[in-house]
This record gives structure tokens, C-alpha cells and sequence, in this order.
């Protein structure tokens, strides 16, 4: 992997979270490839199969308003050929009536390289529960 590659392949990932970010559909449709092989698993959500199904899910999503902010503090890219995973720690915080309520997810985005770019095939997000404080420092997953 070179260093371009990986900016590359980074930098699609910022796209794509970008869009989410944003709430914009048309970004959105930038960053996936548009066929039957695509899936989704938004947290909690069953497997989305198909670029159709997936779409709708984001356009679902951001109708319902509110705005999303993602930080992502954990991230790391690998790439195998035309194929490119990154792994990382979303930190997702979203206003509740005056409050800031703040989520995790474990995410793993998969690429693929169309020739010119690096399009989204996979993106799988899982909760991670909330830390029992007892247990677990809150610097963990801060």
C-alpha cells in the first residue's frame, strides 16, 4: 500500500461520513458504487442488500431530520489490490430537546477501486454498548 493509496482511500472515507454528516443524498450517490453487490448494516438495522435498498435507508435517515455529528477518533486502512477496508470508532453525538447525547459504533467500510476512485461496497456499523463505569474508564472511548 502507498502512502497515495492510502490518502486515497482515507479520503473516500471522509466523503462518505461527510455525507452523512450533511445529510445530503446527492454526496451520498457519489461515494457508493450503484449495483446489486452493495450492502449496508446501519446499528441495530438488518443486512441492506442492493444500491436501491440501501439509497432509500440513507434517504429515510436523513428525512427524519437532526442533525448527526461523527468524530472518529480510532480509524485504520488496509488495501488488498482493488479492495480497501478501513476499520474505525464512530463517536456519534445528536441533540435530544437541549441535551447532546452521544452513541458508539464500530464501523468497517469496504472499497473498491472503480480505476479512477475508490467507490463504497460495505458499511457495516454495530453498537458498542455504553461502558459499565465500574469497569471500564470513560477515557476509553473518549
Amino acid at each position: 500500500m502507498t502512502e497515495k493509496q492510502k490518502h486515497d482511500v482515507l479520503e473516500a472515507n471522509d466523503n462518505f461520513y461527510h455525507a452523512v454528516k450533511s445529510g445530503d443524498i446527492g454526496q451520498m450517490d457519489n461515494v457508493w458504487i450503484k449495483d446489486a453487490s452493495v450492502k449496508c448494516v446501519h446499528p441495530g438495522w438488518p443486512m441492506l442488500y442492493g444500491w436501491e435498498a440501501v439509497r432509500q435507508s440513507w434517504e429515510n435517515i436523513f428525512s427524519n431530520g437532526g442533525s448527526l455529528d461523527i468524530e472518529l477518533p480510532d480509524i485504520s486502512a488496509q488495501i488488498s489490490g482493488d479492495m480497501a477496508w478501513v476499520i474505525c470508532i464512530e463517536k456519534i453525538s445528536y441533540k435530544v430537546g437541549d441535551e447532546i447525547q452521544f452513541v458508539f459504533a464500530q464501523s468497517t467500510n469496504i472499497f473498491k477501486f472503480d480505476g479512477s476512485s475508490w467507490l463504497l461496497a460495505l458499511h457495516h456499523a454495530s453498537p458498542i454498548p455504553a461502558p459499565r463505569r465500574e469497569v471500564i474508564s470513560n477515557e476509553i472511548l473518549q
